[in-house]
């Protein structure tokens, strides 16, 4: 992946998350992220998603063009939202059939976790305020304890 095309991704990643790059690098599994969706999605439905970002109006229009040009998008939307799945869960859902059937199905696009690295940095446990059950324990207890309060 060139490295403009690794700058989208982290970009488009971003955007669909809601976590900024310095977040996202953080969490120490981006390459694992960019290297699962390079394998199972082709350089073309990928070239067109980065595309659409880029694409993208600045301003109001923008969170309807989001949804209209990627969410929503019939080639597009499966692929991003299965991004967006990844970063939160480390999981990677086969796509749908019909998607399946119009851009070839890779023997990677199975329903899988990426990496035992990929679970414990899910963006789910940060959104939560949580830790990864059985990967980062708090302490005798700590499970009966609320989340602690994270101000969006």
């Amino acid at each position: 992946m060139s490295s403009e095309r690794i700058e989208r991704f982290f970009d488009l990643s971003a955007l669909l998350t809601g976590f900024d790059r310095a977040q996202l690098l953080g969490t120490g599994v981006a390459d694992q992220y960019r290297r699962t969706l390079e394998q199972v999605v082709c350089d073309e439905v990928l070239d067109d998603l980065l595309r659409a970002y880029e694409r993208l109006p600045a301003g109001e229009e923008r969170e309807a063009a989001v949804r209209s040009e990627i969410l929503d998008h019939v080639d597009r939307g499966p692929v991003a939202r299965n991004l967006i799945m990844l970063w939160y869960s480390g999981t990677w859902r086969p796509l749908p059939d019909d998607w399946r059937r119009a851009h070839g199905a890779s023997p990677l696009d199975t329903d899988r976790v990426v990496s035992g690295e990929a679970y414990v940095a899910g963006l789910q446990w940060v959104a939560a305020g949580a830790h990864p059950i059985a990967a980062r324990p708090g302490g005798f207890g700590s499970w009966a304890l609320p989340p602690e309060r994270i101000d969006a």
